[in-house]
């Protein structure tokens, strides 16, 4: 466990030192998750290996595992990258056959994108795990204490998200 505990409520803390544990209980955060969470299903890493998948695919295969019936374009939207891009993943993640996609009975223009039935319970148990300690703390916090912190989370990922090309940029020249 972390050092920094406790240390949020001394008011003479500077933004910056606020800021180093604030990313300091992020890598923990990171680290105690795939801790808890454990390795995916034999087969569903056999697939990952087969296939050529990796960690890019992560974000696509969560979105599906907490919302099955995404269309692609929903997909896309809920995980921040182009339709193409978006689309790209999808496909390889069903050649490798932990999603099925099909076609939208009401509008066959969309691709309806599920878990294969065969993953539906690997892959849900992979990410109840791995949500279940966020379900707690959410939990054990106050309707305002929730909706203060989710707001800090949301302006976090907006200034994060925003910046990110900067780093990019930078890079380039």
């Amino acid at each position: 466990m972390t050092t920094t505990k406790g240390k949020g409520k001394d008011p003479t803390r500077s933004l910056d030192e606020e800021a180093v544990e604030l990313a300091t209980l992020m890598a923990e955060l990171v680290h105690a998750s795939k801790r808890r969470s454990g390795r995916p299903a034999k087969e569903l890493e056999e697939a990952a290996e087969r296939e050529g998948l990796g960690p890019r695919h992560a974000p696509v295969l969560f979105a599906v595992a907490l919302d099955s019936g995404l269309s692609v374009s929903q997909l896309s939207e809920r995980v921040g990258l182009s339709l193409a891009t978006t689309s790209l993943l999808v496909g390889e993640l069903s050649r490798a056959g932990i999603l099925a996609r099909t076609e939208d009975e009401r509008d066959r223009r969309r691709t309806i994108v599920t878990i294969a039935k065969e993953h539906e319970e690997t892959v849900g148990g992979w990410f109840r795990r791995m949500l279940e300690p966020m379900r707690s703390a959410l939990g054990r916090m106050s309707p305002r204490a929730r909706a203060d912190f989710m707001r800090g989370l949301r302006i976090l990922a907006e200034e994060t998200t925003s910046h990110s090309g900067e780093v990019e940029d930078a890079a380039v020249q």
